[in-house]
C-alpha cells in the first residue's frame, strides 16, 4: 500500500525556499532516496549527531567521537577521526549543528554546538550543550558549555539544541517527560544564542526565553508519542526526524514552521527507509540524513 503524508505543496525538503499557503493530503510520490555513502565510525557505537560546512561533515557517535568527511558529487571521504573535548561517557551526542561565530580568527570552522541529550548528568549539569572548537590538526577545544537551569522539569528525558543561524538563535527541543510516556508532548524554547564572550558556562532560565509552547498545544497533529532523533533549522522551518525504522516506529520527517509556529508538512518513509533517521543537514538542493543501518542517505524531489 501506497504511503499517505500530508504535505505542504510549497515546500521541497532540498530547500524549503517558499512560504506555505495549504495543507492537503497527497499519495506519497514527491521524494527519492539516494545513498551517499558509508560512515567509517567505531562499529561499537551508533551515529548520533551531523552538520555540515560548506563540503566537510562532521559526524558524531555516542559519547563523542567525531569524524570529519569531505564530500563530493561522488560521494564521501574521510579526512580525519578524533574524540571530542567533551567526550564522555554521559555524551550521547545526539544533535550537532556549526553556528557562525569563530573562536578565533582563521580558524578553519565555525564553532560546533554539541547536545548531551542525556537523563544523566554532566558535572552536576543536565541536557549542556558543548560548544566545540575543531582545530585545524583535529584535535578539538571545548570553549563553552550551555545549560538550561530548569527547576520546574519542564523537559523530561532530553533536550536537544538546535541553532537558527539566521537570527542567532539557540532553539531547545524536546520531550516533556519521555518519548513513549503516556501524556507526553513536545517542547519548544528558544533563546538568544549566547555569544562566546558570554563565558567559560552561560547558565540559560526559562523566564528569559523568548519563546516556549509545546508543539501539540498550537498543532496537534504532531503526535505526541514518538521516538525523537535530531534536527535542523532551514530558514523558517525546523527538520525534525522521528523514529527508527520500524513498523511500530517508522522514519518519519516533520516540518515545523517556527514563525508561523504550525505543521508545514509530514513525509513518510517507512518503505524506503528500514533504518533510523539520526540527525539532518541541507547541502545543495538536498537533505542528507545520518542513519543508523543505510549510512549517509540524500532525500531529493523527484
Amino acid at each position: 500500500m501506497r504511503n499517505r503524508i500530508v504535505f505542504c505543496a510549497a515546500v521541497t525538503i532540498g530547500l524549503l525556499a517558499t512560504s506555505c499557503t495549504s495543507i492537503r493530503e497527497v499519495q506519497y510520490t514527491t521524494e527519492r532516496i539516494e545513498k551517499v555513502g558509508k560512515f567509517q565510525g567505531f562499529p561499537e557505537l551508533y551515529f548520533q549527531g551531523m552538520s555540515i560546512y560548506g563540503d566537510y561533515l562532521v559526524s558524531l557517535q555516542n559519547t563523542g567521537v567525531a569524524t570529519l568527511y569531505r564530500l563530493s558529487e561522488g560521494g564521501m571521504e574521510r579526512v580525519r577521526q578524533f574524540p571530542l573535548a567533551s567526550q564522555n561517557a554521559v555524551n550521547h551526542a545526539n544533535v550537532a549543528d556549526f553556528g557562525k561565530e569563530r573562536y578565533a580568527k582563521g580558524d578553519e570552522f565555525p564553532v560546533l554546538y554539541v547536545s548531551q541529550c542525556s537523563r544523566e548528568r554532566y558535572e552536576g549539569m543536565k541536557d549542556v550543550c558543548f560548544v566545540e572548537r575543531l582545530m585545524p590538526d583535529g584535535g578539538p577545544q571545548l570553549v563553552q558549555t550551555i545549560v538550561l537551569d530548569d527547576p520546574d522539569g519542564l523537559f523530561g528525558y532530553a533536550l536537544q539544541w538546535v541553532i537558527d543561524r539566521r537570527r542567532n538563535l539557540l532553539v531547545g527541543y524536546g520531550n516533556t517527560i519521555e518519548n513513549l510516556a503516556e501524556g507526553n508532548r513536545w517542547r519548544m524554547m528558544t533563546f538568544r544564542l549566547p555569544r562566546l564572550s558570554d563565558g567559560a558556562v552561560v547558565h540559560l532560565h526559562p523566564e528569559d526565553a523568548l519563546d516556549n509552547y509545546c508543539i501539540q498545544d498550537l498543532d496537534p497533529r504532531f503526535p505526541s508519542r514518538q521516538i525523537g532523533q535530531g534536527a535542523c533549522i532551514i530558514k523558517d522551518w525546523m527538520i525534525i526526524p522521528v523514529g527508527i525504522g520500524t513498523p511500530q516506529q517508522p522514519s518519519i520527517l516533520y516540518v515545523w514552521n517556527l514563525r508561523k509556529k504550525r505543521l508545514d508538512g509530514i513525509y513518510d518513509f517507512r518503505e524506503q527507509v528500514p533504518a533510523e533517521f539520526e540527525d539532518c543537514a541541507p547541502y545543495g538542493n538536498a537533505l542528507l540524513m545520518q542513519t543508523n543501518g543505510m549510512g549517509l542517505i540524500r532525500i531529493l524531489k523527484k
